[in-house]
């Protein structure tokens, strides 16, 4: 790919993901960093919150790094120039990933962890970004997309019609459940289209281990600092 198109697509990425960014910081602020639960004291280092603004923050800052280089590069503009001669955008494979990382995060805040323990969520949500895009593979990832767009469609209908709590009053645990049995089925799905794709399977397992080992360590790590503080 030629380089001005190159430098258009780090502009147009840059943009995105501050902006993104911006929004996911002003939502994760929104979650208390300290509260009281059943007469204990939750400290800020145990807030659902501080994920959401370490990514936020990260993503800021990749965001602005990038923003600069494609301004010093002539980027934003090829951009605008791009943009006065034809008086569209076309959607282009860089933004497409933009969205799908975009779709991601917005099903982990507002609907993995207000309905699904916050474990499974994590393992979600690193299992569908790892798989998307570890392999390298466009296909790939629409097929991974198109099958995470599905659980969390039927996740939603069971929130919007109430079916949610209705399972949580025959278990507690049965959404979390269904969330479980979703990420055994990501898992068993993405190792058939990656035989099928000839993907290598040990980046399947190494996504699977990365989507397990990430939130176990930050838990153990909160439990360690919760008793030896």
């Amino acid at each position: 790919m030629e380089e001005k198109k190159l430098r258009q697509y780090d502009f147009i990425t840059a943009v995105g993901l501050i902006l993104f960014s911006i929004w996911e910081l002003a939502q994760a602020f929104k979650m208390p960093m300290k509260d009281t639960y059943g007469g204990v004291q939750s400290e800020w280092y145990v807030s659902p919150a501080l994920l959401p603004l370490i990514i936020g923050g990260g993503l800021m800052l990749l965001g602005a790094i990038l923003l600069v280089n494609a301004v010093r590069s002539g980027g934003a503009a090829s951009f605008f120039e791009a943009v006065g001669k034809s008086g569209k955008v076309k959607m282009t494979e860089p933004t497409r990933r933009v969205i799908t990382v975009v779709f991601a995060f917005v099903s982990f805040i507002y609907l993995m962890i207000p309905h699904v323990d916050f474990f499974l969520s994590i393992s979600l949500f690193l299992f569908y970004i790892s798989a998307s895009f570890y392999p390298d593979s466009d296909d790939f990832r629409k097929k991974m997309t198109f099958q995470f767009l599905l659980g969390m469609i039927a996740l939603l209908i069971l929130v919007v019609t109430g079916l949610e709590g209705v399972l949580k009053g025959i278990l507690s645990y049965n959404v979390d459940i269904l969330a479980l049995l979703f990420l055994i089925y990501l898992n068993i799905y993405s190792r058939i289209m990656a035989r099928k794709m000839d993907i290598q399977r040990k980046l399947i397992r190494q996504v699977t281990w990365i989507s397990i080992l990430v939130p176990l360590v930050r838990y153990s790590a909160i439990s360690f600092w919760c008793r030896y503080p």
